[in-house]
């Protein structure tokens, strides 16, 4: 299956999405965390209590698009390993890469966009250039 680079970096993305979201998911935790406790007189002096709903605002709009960009890497993921000749031509090739992408999650979707869908394929050599 050949990609375009415009795909390519299209997948790129979407693979890399979910863990953005997750680092944007803990800074606004910890943010609402130690928000909460940094002031030891009580919660009244630190403003009105809108401020702790934004940040879990914020906090669950991350979550949703982590959750979001996951599946549709997945997907893109296990679409790209059924249409993949490469992997047809191997023996269980293709199970193998849908159990670990779906089994190590993220990692695993990571895994294979670096090793199946980011390199050109190679050209075989034709008779000529063996010789």
């Amino acid at each position: 299956m050949k990609l375009s680079k415009s795909q390519k970096i299209g997948i790129g993305i979407v693979t890399f999405m979910p863990i953005l979201c997750f680092i944007g998911y803990l800074i606004s935790f910890f943010a609402i965390f130690f928000g909460s406790f940094s002031d030891p007189s009580g919660f009244e002096s630190q403003g009105p209590p809108d401020t702790f709903f934004v940040g879990f605002g914020l906090a669950m709009t991350f979550m949703v698009l982590m959750l979001i960009s996951g599946l549709t890497a997945l997907i893109l993921h296990i679409i790209h390993v059924t249409k993949n000749p490469k992997l047809k031509t191997q023996n269980n090739g293709q199970l193998i890469w849908i159990l670990i992408i779906l089994l190590a999650s993220g990692i695993g979707g990571i895994v294979y966009y670096f090793m199946e869908i980011l390199p050109e394929p190679k050209e075989p050599l034709s008779p000529a250039e063996e010789a």
